[in-house]
Parts: structure tokens; sequence; C-alpha cells
């Protein structure tokens, strides 16, 4: 159940840019932005291998690496890569999931924005629905982050190729989740943020924060 912060808020410019860039994503949530990217004069599409991407758009603004446990063989699966290009103010955000080297799909995610120099946010930046990239770019890195990505059997996701382990063929849909805290100081209750497949789905007070050196 998601609560509130009941401590004091910062007001100010910086807050108003956030909340401006914050807009211009709930106005345009995510979706599905089809089976080719174009980049400058050249296109990719979905099944291109990662170098090929890598040639024609560059290096991408933030990568992430979804890792999965596996319990039929005891280890963990690390065979999907999610790539985030931001291309400015003016283009939406991309966000190319790959699937053992080669472009699965391709979504967008509102539009883009100019890098925040900061990293600073106030606690109620942080919403359901955010992409990790945005959450890093807008709040930087958590005070601690633990990770609890697995596969979840006979329930494959809607446009998702199915994992199939084990003798029988069972087959597997990836649920890659994780738990991060953020610390706002001793003002502010810590934040208990939950993400699943690179977004928000939760939000909760935790503990009062701390004050760091």
């Amino acid at each position: 159940m998601k609560t509130s912060v009941t401590l004091p808020m910062i007001a100010g410019s910086a807050v108003l840019a956030r909340v401006a860039v914050l807009l211009a994503w709930v106005v345009i949530p995510p979706v599905m932005a089809g089976d080719s990217l174009r980049c400058g004069s050249r296109i990719v599409s979905t099944e291109s291998i990662a170098p090929a991407v890598l040639a024609a758009c560059g290096e991408p603004a933030y990568r992430d690496v979804w890792r999965y446990y596996d319990e039929s063989y005891a280890r963990y699966v690390g065979d999907t890569e999610v790539w985030t290009y931001n291309f400015g103010p003016n283009q939406l955000l991309r966000i190319l999931r790959f699937r053992n080297g080669k472009l699965n799909t391709i979504e967008t995610d509102g539009y883009g924005f100019r890098a925040q120099p900061d990293g600073r946010c106030d606690p109620t930046d942080i919403i359901d629905g955010l992409s990790k990239y945005r959450l890093l770019s807008y709040c930087g890195e958590p005070a601690a982050k633990r990770e609890i990505g697995y596969l979840i059997a006979d329930r494959p996701r809607d446009g998702e190729p199915p994992y199939s382990y084990g003798p029988r063929g069972r087959v597997f849909s990836p649920s890659y989740r994780e738990e991060w805290t953020y610390n706002f100081g001793s003002r502010y209750l810590l934040r208990r943020v939950m993400l699943e497949n690179g977004r928000v789905t939760d939000v909760q007070d935790g503990d009062r924060g701390y004050d760091t050196p």
C-alpha cells in the first residue's frame, strides 16, 4: 500500500523543472514503438544484433542487464539487456530490449530531456510507472539496492517470448524485480521503491532518513 511523505518539502525553480519533465512523461505513457528505429540516416529493426544497433545509433544513455534466477539449474540467467536512448526534449525516449544479443522490442517512454546535473530530487518525484532511467536521472543512485529477479512458471507475458527449461519443457516468464531505498536526509522519511522489469511499481515510506557527512 502506497503512503505519502508527511515531512517538509523543498520548493524552487528546480522542482518546477522536474515537475514539467514528469508531466511530459505522464502525457505520453510508455507504449510499443513498433519494430524499427531510425538513427540519423540508418534504420535498425527487431532481430538486429546488438553491435549493429550500436554502430547505427551510438552508445545508449543507459544500459541495464536483467538477471533471473533459474531454479532448474540453481543459477542466475542474464540474457536480457535494456538500452535507453535519450535524443533530447524534442524526441521520445526509446527503450530497446535485447534477448540473447538480438533486438527483441522497441518501446517509447515519453519525451526525452536534458541530463539533470545534480541528480537530486524530492521524495514525491518518485511515482508509479517511472522508468529506471528516469529515476536514476532525477534522483541518482539509491542508498541501497536489493535484486530479486526470477522466472515465473507457466505465465508468459504478452509479446514476450517464453523461456523453456527443464526436461518437461515447462514455460517460464521473466520477472526482474528490485527494491531500492532512497535516503533524503533526516528531514524526510526513507522511500522504498519497488521496480519490476525496469519500472517503478510501488513506493512506500520507511523509517526516518539520516544525514550523511
